[in-house]
């Protein structure tokens, strides 16, 4: 029965992402994906531990709404907390976006022993952004909640977060990860000297973008 419950989460999860999710994720991965599209590799860096994020946050809900549905519908219904944090870690994104632009015009006076710490930053950023971004009442998280509060077990709870997590992250993986990835790899080819520019511009937008959630006007 179990078997039947995780499937059909995953398909709620994968009708969830790839439509409205698919307009959620796009303000904050497509200016990320500017700076960070060279390659393949490069893309999936970015994709991945933004969609863990997400998984992480649906799989939480799932664990909470098994000790308490009315608790967490609560919770997520006062969402200011979770609005401005998102806000806050994607102005913090776009300010190091910034930085790096501007870091690549002293180049030859960096050191590499400082990188992989702003990798790590930016990989832990990008997780907290997935993670606030699923906080969202709608009905398929509405499911998810109703079907862990009565699944008996944590295991089972636990189960039904990451099936539901898999099946939202799916599209939007692929499509922001390999599709779209391509298309921005192929307008940084044919305007690459306008690279910096375009660099520039995707992290001054994701700025706005966590300015107008601070703001309140853009909520989730």
């Amino acid at each position: 029965m179990e078997t039947v419950t995780f499937f059909s989460l995953f398909i709620i999860g994968l009708s969830y992402g790839s439509t409205a999710c698919m307009f959620t994720c796009m303000p904050f991965l497509s200016p990320l994906l500017v700076n960070n599209s060279n390659t393949i590799r490069e893309s999936i860096n970015v994709v991945l531990p933004f969609s863990l994020g997400r998984v992480f946050t649906y799989t939480v809900i799932s664990v909470i709404a098994l000790s308490s549905a009315a608790l967490v519908k609560e919770l997520l219904n006062d969402n200011i907390v979770f609005q401005s944090s998102l806000g806050v870690f994607t102005l913090l994104m776009g300010l190091f976006m910034f930085y790096r632009v501007l870091k690549k015009e002293k180049k030859g006076c960096s050191t590499n022993s400082s990188m992989p710490n702003n990798q790590t930053m930016s990989r832990l950023g990008l997780f907290g952004i997935g993670a606030l971004v699923s906080v969202n009442l709608c009905a398929p998280v509405l499911t998810l909640i109703a079907l862990s509060a009565n699944s008996g077990s944590l295991a089972g709870a636990i189960g039904m977060g990451i099936s539901f997590g898999l099946g939202a992250v799916l599209i939007p993986f692929l499509f922001y990860g390999f599709f779209l990835s391509n298309v921005f790899r192929g307008l940084l080819i044919e305007f690459r000297s306008y690279a910096k520019s375009i660099e520039m511009m995707a992290s001054l937008l994701l700025i706005a973008v966590g300015v107008l959630i601070l703001n309140g006007q853009i909520r989730l």
